[in-house]
């Protein structure tokens, strides 16, 4: 397939029609058990979503042709939001929650997923955002996957309470500094196994039985096919204390650590 330009679009209204068509597009081409990994939105679903100040689409196109396409949200203080299940110690104000995502199936595997990612979180940092979170299907392992090499880290496994499917709470702290496994039971790797699709009801009890205690899955090693995971609450206090100057920096106000 002949590639043109790629660029990099906010959506709006008028891009309607494209949307639609990609999102029949993918949805004819998932299998059968894939079905619930999109929820199929109407036009009117897109429509009002576009209209209510906070929400914000993105879409990448080759050429005239629309591609890919990006949902997330900037919850407003005092409002209620998607997610509100989860990390409720953040302020709504310091929050971009990330939605769904649609890849053309004939442009799959080229990174598309990735630069969706990184668009997100720079207009998230220019609105002062400091904390992205998202709720990702188990069942769906080239979404988190793609999500854990962003550097976003598995913090919640759970059922999700309004349809009890098996998701993943997944959130990046902007502003925090990176920590590595380095004392013995302070991280391990846990392998996911070759065929993902069987292994999916074993992942997802083994990664709750982690998450819940107080671990977080921090990584994905293609290597070995393995989340890697660590010790949650393991920042020592000078990555505290640079935190503390970076957030001030691009906040210009004190912010919780």
């Amino acid at each position: 397939m002949q590639t043109k330009q790629l660029t990099v679009t906010e959506l709006n209204i008028e891009h309607l029609p494209l949307v639609m068509g990609l999102q029949s597009k993918i949805i004819a081409n998932l299998d059968k058990d894939e079905k619930h990994f999109i929820l199929e939105r109407s036009v009117e679903d897109f429509m009002r979503a576009l209209s209510n100040g906070n929400t914000h689409m993105i879409g990448v196109f080759d050429g005239d042709k629309l591609i890919a396409q990006s949902m997330f949200d900037f919850p407003q203080a005092g409002q209620n939001r998607d997610l509100s299940e989860f990390a409720g110690e953040t302020g709504n104000e310091d929050l971009v929650i990330y939605k769904a995502t649609l890849v053309d199936v004939d442009y799959r595997g080229r990174g598309l997923m990735q630069k969706l990612l990184a668009y997100r979180e720079a207009k998230a940092r220019a609105a002062g955002k400091t904390t992205a979170i998202s709720q990702i299907a188990v069942d769906n392992p080239a979404s988190w996957i793609n999500a854990l090499k962003n550097g976003m880290s598995i913090r919640k496994v759970d059922h999700d309470p309004e349809d009890q499917a098996k998701v993943l709470y997944m959130r990046k702290d902007f502003y925090d500094l990176p920590h590595i496994p380095t004392a013995a039971g302070e991280g391990f790797s846990m392998r996911i196994g070759q065929d993902i699709k069987k292994e999916i009801p074993a992942l997802f009890n083994k990664m709750r039985y982690f998450a819940a205690r107080g671990y977080y899955g921090v990584g994905f090693d293609r290597r070995d096919n393995s989340i890697v995971w660590t010790k949650a609450g393991g920042r020592t206090e000078n990555e505290a204390l640079n935190r503390r100057i970076v957030l001030l920096g691009a906040r210009g106000k004190t912010i919780r650590i």
